[in-house]
Parts: structure tokens; sequence; C-alpha cells
């Protein structure tokens, strides 16, 4: 095992015992107890993978595939059945809600536990003792037992016990969902700031946004196994086509057109079914599928598809994302039905915007759906990141993010870079 890397997995593989009985147990445990008395259930099977120190690792998979049992194991808080871990340095772990507090404790007498438990003195808890609390703000709550809290309120304590102490490993299982906006925007914030400081982070989140900002690997475990590990844009797209294939199963009874997967041109990811498909997309301006464009241009696309005659309610979209896939914007249009062509509809349709965006690279994804609405629509055919364009500053655009809103200010206000 190398020491470039914070956490080694090796061929892990995790089996509970299910007894449908409880009598079935003890019988078990006899010598004369004969026959299996049990089940077996394996959380996991032989899952492996490596993380870099600093890295951060995203783990997605839809609930009961592995990722809590998987955390728990590299916390060394569940025996494994077989495999090995290798964990190096400090870990800080946010797993389940409230785990590591006596209910029966104040939140300070809490965070003093929670310090010993991470390994620090009585001395540094003392000195961390108030960038704990203020991070916390919880107030006087601090001095009331947990079991008075609520979740949002023992989420935070958890949370900044576990991050002030500035962990070698950071464990976090969807303990960010419970918080409210101005707490993760906080916890955001100190994430960021920890990965700067080399902590390696595992992030569990069923928030394919914020796996894709803050991870640079993901994997994808599915009942149990590992299904896919690779960039998290990749992997997010993956677990999002088969949430959607599931969706297609219930709405269809069980019926689903068979789902491909591909990687088109080795530059973009390519998911869809046999309903339909994107066959092209290009920048006019270059007849390619890449562009570059100054700022206040007007990008022009234009797509061609294909869609069979089962797609009753033809739907296209466009979506405009920054380097990491996350979207800064999009537009969902109907398409039209001539019913001139008895094995389904072809065509094209140009799309255009202007390049009010900060300079930098971008992506366009283009999907195919059947449905009336983005929420409800099942996926046809979705290309990923087909398109790729660049904007270039001209002059001074003094707006801030990414697209420029046209915010404007009466009276005697002016721009900073107006002088």
């Amino acid at each position: 095992m190398s020491s470039e890397f914070a956490i080694e997995v090796d061929k892990i593989s995790k089996c509970y015992q299910i007894y449908d009985k409880p009598h079935d147990r003890l019988l078990q445990m006899l010598p004369f107890a004969g026959q299996q008395r049990f089940r077996e259930f394996w959380a996991l099977k032989d899952v492996s993978f490596r993380v870099r120190k600093g890295e951060a690792l995203g783990i997605i998979g839809r609930n009961g595939s592995g990722k809590s049992t998987l955390l728990q194991l590299i916390c060394n808080t569940l025996r494994a059945t077989s495999g090995q871990i290798q964990a190096r340095g400090k870990i800080a772990a946010l797993l389940e809600l409230g785990s590591g507090f006596n209910p029966e404790f104040t939140g300070r007498e809490n965070v003093y536990l929670n310090g010993a438990l991470l390994g620090l003195k009585r001395a540094e808890i003392d000195a961390r003792f108030d960038e704990i609390a203020d991070f916390a703000n919880i107030g006087d709550f601090i001095d009331q037992p947990t079991k008075t809290y609520s979740s949002g309120m023992l989420v935070r304590l958890a949370f900044s016990v576990s991050v002030c102490v500035e962990p070698d490993i950071l464990v976090v299982d969807e303990a960010l969902a419970v918080g409210d906006a101005s707490f993760q925007f906080k916890c955001l914030g100190r994430l960021e700031n920890l990965a700067e400081k080399g902590t390696t982070l595992l992030f569990v989140s069923h928030d394919m946004s914020m796996v894709k900002r803050f991870c640079n690997t993901a994997i994808y475990l599915h009942e149990g196994m590992l299904k896919a590990f690779g960039s998290p844009e990749t992997i997010s797209e993956m677990y999002l086509l088969d949430m959607r294939d599931e969706q297609r199963r219930w709405a269809s009874g069980g019926k689903i057109p068979v789902t491909r997967k591909q990687e088109v041109n080795g530059a973009h990811i390519a998911f869809g079914t046999t309903e339909g498909e994107v066959i092209s997309a290009k920048f006019t301006n270059t007849g390619s599928h890449y562009s570059s464009f100054v700022y206040g241009e007007t990008i022009e696309i234009v797509v061609s598809y294909r869609i069979g005659n089962s797609v009753l309610l033809p739907n296209i979209s466009i979506t405009i994302q920054e380097a990491r896939l996350l979207v800064v914007g999009g537009k969902n249009f109907v398409l039209p039905l001539t019913g001139s062509d008895i094995d389904g509809e072809s065509g094209t349709v140009t799309f255009h915007f202007p390049a009010i965006l900060a300079a930098g690279r971008y992506h366009v994804t283009i999907k195919l759906m059947n449905g009336r609405t983005e929420e409800t629509s099942l996926l046809i055919d979705k290309q990923v990141g087909i398109l790729s364009f660049d904007t270039v500053a001209r002059g001074n655009n003094p707006f801030l993010g990414i697209v420029d809103l046209g915010i404007e200010a009466k009276n005697q206000a002016t721009s900073l870079h107006d002088g």
C-alpha cells in the first residue's frame, strides 16, 4: 500500500446474517444447530478503490446501495467480512445524525467528548471551543442536553466539531441536507477551506450539483457493488440516467426500451434509448463542435434529430453549463409532429442566445424527451457536453457572477469600472 493515498480499499465485502425469528439466532449458536437458520445479505461485494491525499471523493448510489456501510467500514465502526481498508490520518465523520453524541450530555459536554474521540487533549479542545460554538451558532442551547435539540441544531454542532478540529480525512454522509440554507452556505465555505489545506473528503450526497462542485472523482455503488469509478461529471450522469430508467419502468409498467450508453467523439457522454436520437449538433459559425465568442455576440447552434413514432409528446432542451457541468441556464421547446412518416419524425432546430457570459469555457447539453414538462418528461436521448465554446471579454464588463443580467442603477450610482 502506498503512502500517497489517504484511503485504500481492497476487495472489501460486508455480509449480514438475517434471521426470520429471534430464537433462530440462539439456535444457530448451538453446536447441534444443524441447518443454517439465517439468510445472507451482502451489503458490499468486492469493492476496491483508492483516494489520494487531499482529494475529494463523491460516493453516489440509490438508497440501500451500500454507501453508509462503506463509510462505517472506513471509519472502523464496522468490521468487514473480507478485504482490507487502510486509512491514514485522523478521521472525523458525520454519519448517522447524532452518532457519537450522548443525548443526556449538554452540547458543551458532547464537544469535549467528540474532541477526545478525535484524539484531542482537553487543552486543545479548550483552545478551539469558542470557534466551535461560534460556528455552530446555537446560542444558549450549548449548555442544554442534546436530546432537546432539533435535527438542525444537532447537525450544526456535530459538523462544527468535525471541521474545527481540521481532520486529515472528513467523512460527510448526507448530513448537510438537514441544515438550513445559511448554515449550508457556511459549511460549503469551510469544506472548500479544508480542501485547500489538504484534507481528504469523502462526500455522500444525492445532490449531483454538490458532487460535481466539490469532488475530484466519484464512485457509483449499485446493490453493494462498484458499478463505476471516474470523473464526477460522468458518474453523476450515469446515476441520473439510471434514475430516469427507473421512472420509465414504473411509468410503462415494466416495459422500457433498451438503454444505450456510449461516448461520442471521445469528448462527451451520450445516454438514451432506441426511441430517438440527436443526430448532430454544431455551431453555425464554425460548422463544428467548438467555437469561441466575444462578449455580446450571438451564439447560434443547429441540431438535427430523429424521433420514433412511439413518442407522442416530443420536446427538446438546450442547457448551458460551466466547466464542471453545473447549469448556467437553458430552455425547453416542444417539437412539432407532422405524421408524414410512419417510422417517426426527423428535423432540425436552431437555437440562438447572446454570449453575455463571464470569460471562460462552457458546454452545451442537448436532450430529447417525451412528455409535457421538463420535470415529468421521459428521457429519449441526452448528449452531455456535445458542444463546447469559450467566451472572451470585450472591454470592461463589470458584472458579477457568470451571466450578465443587465442590472442597472438609477439616481447617481455608477459602476466602479466606469470611474
